[in-house]
Parts: C-alpha cells; sequence; structure tokens
C-alpha cells in the first residue's frame, strides 16, 4: 500500500517539492549582509494565503544616474509555496526622488532555483555581493537608457501598453499618460530611462495600493526597457515592434476606432509606421 505523501515535501511527479520557508530567506540574507558589515532592513510583503512573498533589503548602497536623481539599490528577494513559485534574488531599487520601485534590469545579478531542490543559503550570499559590488555596473545601465530615446511620447505609451503595464491599472491609459508627463522632460525625445520611471511611477503610485508580491510582474515587465541580453534594448527596434503589435491588433479588429486607446490612435500608429518605414 502506498504511504500518504505529505503535504507540501512531495510534487505531482516523483521528484521531490522542497518547501523553502520565508523565514530561512531572510535569515540567509541577513547573514550574507552581516559579512558585510550592514544591519539588515528592509520591508516583507505576504500574499493573503501566505502563498507569494516579496521582500525589498537594503544593501546601503546609492547610485545617482543624473545629478539630484539618487537611487537606493536593494536586494529584492522573492519566493512562493507553488511548483510554479521558487525563489529568485534580483536586483531591487527605490528611486528617492518619488519611491518609485524598480528591480530586475541586470541578468548576471539575479539568482534562483526551484522548489526541486533543497534551499540553498549560499545564492542569497551571492545575491547580496552582487548587488552590492554590481553598484557600477547599475550606475552605467541607466545612464545608457538616458542617451536611448523613442520616436515621441505617444511612442512611449505604445511601448508601455506592448509590455503590458496598463494591465496594473485601473484607467490603464490615462495613467499612463500621466505618468509619462510626470517623468518625461521631453515629448518628443523621451528617452528608455524616462519610459522606464514612467512604468514604475504608474505601478508605484497609480495601480490602487495594489501590493508588492502583486506588482513583481509589473516591474519585471517594465525592466524589459532597461534589459536585452548584455545590454540596453534599441530605441527603434523596441519602438517599432510595439508600433506594429498595435497596428496588427487594430487592423483585426472589426470596430478599430471603438478599439483605440485614445481619439486618433489609428492615424497617430499609421504615421509612426511610416517614421519607421514599415507596414503593417
Amino acid at each position: 500500500e502506498e504511504e500518504p505523501r505529505l503535504a507540501g515535501e512531495v510534487s505531482s511527479s516523483d521528484d521531490w517539492y522542497n518547501v523553502i520557508q520565508y523565514g530561512d530567506i531572510l535569515e540567509a540574507v541577513g547573514h550574507g549582509l552581516e559579512r558585510h558589515d550592514i544591519e539588515p532592513e528592509g520591508r516583507v510583503s505576504l500574499s493573503p494565503s501566505a502563498h507569494k512573498m516579496s521582500a525589498k533589503i537594503g544593501v546601503d548602497e546609492q547610485v545617482e544616474p543624473r545629478p539630484g536623481d539618487e537611487i537606493e539599490l536593494q536586494l529584492h528577494a522573492r519566493s512562493g509555496h507553488s511548483g510554479y513559485h521558487g525563489l529568485k534574488f534580483d536586483v531591487g531599487a527605490e528611486r528617492l526622488v518619488c519611491s518609485n520601485g524598480m528591480t530586475a534590469f541586470v541578468a548576471d545579478q539575479t539568482y534562483e532555483q526551484t522548489h526541486g531542490e533543497p534551499f540553498k543559503p549560499q545564492l542569497a550570499y551571492h545575491a547580496v555581493d552582487s548587488v552590492i559590488e554590481g553598484a557600477e555596473t547599475v550606475e552605467q545601465r541607466l545612464e545608457e537608457a538616458q542617451e536611448r530615446e523613442l520616436m515621441n511620447q505617444d511612442e512611449a505609451l505604445l511601448v508601455l501598453h506592448d509590455l503590458g503595464i496598463d494591465e496594473f491599472l485601473e484607467n490603464p491609459t490615462t495613467d499612463l499618460i500621466n505618468a509619462i508627463h510626470h517623468e518625461v522632460e521631453d515629448p518628443d525625445n523621451p528617452s528608455l530611462f524616462e519610459t522606464y520611471n514612467a512604468a514604475t511611477y504608474a505601478l508605484t503610485h497609480l495601480s490602487e495600493d495594489m501590493p508588492e508580491y502583486a506588482l513583481d510582474q509589473g516591474y519585471e515587465r517594465a525592466a524589459e526597457l532597461l534589459e536585452y541580453g548584455d545590454g540596453i534594448p534599441h530605441p527603434d527596434i523596441l519602438g517599432e515592434n510595439a508600433v506594429q503589435n498595435r497596428a496588427r491588433t487594430l487592423i483585426e479588429s472589426e470596430d478599430p476606432e471603438a478599439d483605440e486607446y485614445w481619439e486618433g490612435e489609428t492615424e497617430t500608429v499609421r504615421e509612426l509606421m511610416e517614421q519607421h518605414e514599415v507596414e503593417a
């Protein structure tokens, strides 16, 4: 007779399922910070069922990609008690000028494991070391993103929709437009850095008090503005893809005007397609 399986111990397959306790994760991060003589501090967000956990832990490092715009680096730890959610550590940050949350835009500073293996405290140590020692990389990445510009703020808006930032907002287009106006200095030349800040501003301040564990996916989508392979995406390609995707959706719509994000969007998309010299 087959012995009963303990809940949370074994998955539905023959592989062992290891429950990674949130306390063990935070304790390992604390030990990693103590090795650098840093007193652990931060905040933890749990889902109501406690099946998801998100922690933002300060590492006593700041970068300033442009004068007066200070960003405080953090270690972002996420885990969950399901086969889908393992354990992930990556770059977290908070933009001090307006408390925008940020995360995960330097791939080689990400560490993760699944529930298919026992908890590895050394991942937390490596992650702490990586964020502290990688401050220069983060600053350089953000500085480079200021030099790369999209066509205009309409294209920036389409890019944010294409990334799915709108899915986290109650009034998607209005909120994204407000965020762009808040962050973009020159509407005719929005940089990837400004567009990223618009995304994180919308997620942090306009998402109707959505908890951080629920916004994690949104922050990861926003991070696509700052990461492509080992560098920064090319704005021409990023913009062109968003415009083409939107053009295709409008063409396939039975009532394009009714499905527009804003009045006159169809004509704007057509103009952007001409600027990119592509056809739908």
